[in-house]
């Protein structure tokens, strides 16, 4: 009789429904030297998030954390992942300081490592990393790659302005990070004209055209505020296939260009060709897919189980296409995959994006005719 019951019950059911929340695109994830700067704010070799331009009064005057941030926020709001490391008078230990150390036994780790425990830490996870001034340097720019991909994030490197040979040659050293050749110009507060690399203001470009436009848009063409030129002087010439904006962009390098009086970003591509917002796509779509089903590892593979995750994929995947952030997606089971791993304790989904043609180049054809001229005799 313990089952009996005389009257009404009730069972709450999972709602298999609940939308996928999709994933901040626009956190930077930074490495910088301040050995003035508030320790309690900004702690050695800890990440620390930052999400006001008035924490810039607490990252000191030397090295370069105040700098990056202001060209940061020079360009937009953001959120940002701040870890400081020391700064040594022999360049190689710095350096060796912005990679970092990962020691699982003692549990210590810095540099750029460090922002591999940003999300266990502070809740959010880097998708944009920048070290300025660092990522140039021999062997910065490879760790910055191999963090990113771990990640899922987009290292943005510069490029060593060693000349143009010399630059593409660095670029095939990488593979998915957004490659910038060309430092920036500005007017300081002492009226003065300074040059630094190029890195933190582009990812502060690209947090502000996230914010305006969307992460899946790409940054080039648009405008750049607050910089009075480059170090290394770049023509650009509309339709020119021999101007070095060109001939960088031919072979996967990012640059400044001038353009009608004002600073543009100009360049699609990551390092292997792909374009940055469809890697970008692919990382953020992915990841929202895989955190809004954490909760469902170690459910009893049931017909309502693989069809209620299914449904809710294709859900996500309708949403986004409505909002023009993809051109479409599916996902499906795949029943002979499924069928030959039962007993495995695995279960298969897959799915597909259509990626919109980002418009590299437009092209207009000209034709010269006198047929207009016969109006005259009308």
């Amino acid at each position: 009789m313990a089952d009996y019951l005389h009257g009404v019950e009730q069972y709450f059911l999972e709602n298999m429904g609940r939308p996928i929340e999709v994933l901040a695109a626009s956190v930077i994830g930074v490495v910088a030297t301040a050995d003035d700067a508030d320790a309690a704010t900004f702690p050695l070799n800890t990440p620390a998030l930052v999400n006001s331009e008035k924490q810039i009064a607490l990252a000191g005057t030397t090295g370069t954390l105040k700098h990056t941030l202001e060209d940061i926020y020079r360009q937009t709001g953001a959120v940002l992942v701040v870890v400081r490391v020391a700064e040594d008078a022999e360049e190689g230990v710095t350096i060796g300081n912005v990679i970092g150390q990962l020691d699982h036994e003692t549990n210590s780790y810095g540099g750029l490592k460090a922002l591999l425990f940003a999300e266990s830490r502070l809740g959010v996870r880097p998708r944009l990393i920048i070290a300025p001034e660092f990522s140039h340097k021999l062997g910065v720019g490879a760790e910055m790659e191999a963090v990113a991909k771990k990640l899922n994030a987009i290292a943005i490197i510069d490029g060593s302005e060693n000349g143009f040979s010399d630059v593409v040659n660095e670029v095939k050293n990488f593979d998915q990070a957004f490659f910038v050749n060309g430092g920036i110009k500005l007017i300081n507060a002492e009226g003065e004209e300074i040059t630094r690399k190029a890195s933190a203001t582009i990812a502060g470009h690209i947090v502000r055209v996230d914010n305006e436009e969307g992460y899946w848009h790409s940054p080039s063409s648009r405008k750049i505020y607050g910089i009075v030129g480059t170090s290394e002087p770049i023509d650009h010439a509309i339709g020119s296939l021999t101007s070095k904006a060109n001939l960088y962009n031919a072979q996967n390098v990012a640059v400044i260009v001038n353009q009608k009086g004002g600073w543009f970003l100009y360049g699609n591509r990551l390092a292997n060709g792909t374009m940055l917002p469809h890697q970008r796509i692919r990382y953020i779509v992915g990841d929202s897919i895989l955190y809004a089903h954490q909760e469902m590892v170690d459910r009893n593979v049931t017909k309502a189980y693989v069809d209620g995750v299914k449904g809710r994929v294709n859900s996500l995947l309708r949403r986004l296409k409505s909002r023009e952030v993809i051109a479409g997606g599916e996902c499906w089971l795949d029943k002979e995959l499924n069928v030959a791993a039962i007993g495995t304790a695995q279960v298969y989904w897959d799915y597909d994006l259509g990626f919109y043609d980002v418009a590299e180049r437009l092209t207009f054809r000209q034709h010269v005719t006198d047929r207009y001229n016969e109006a005259i005799f009308s």
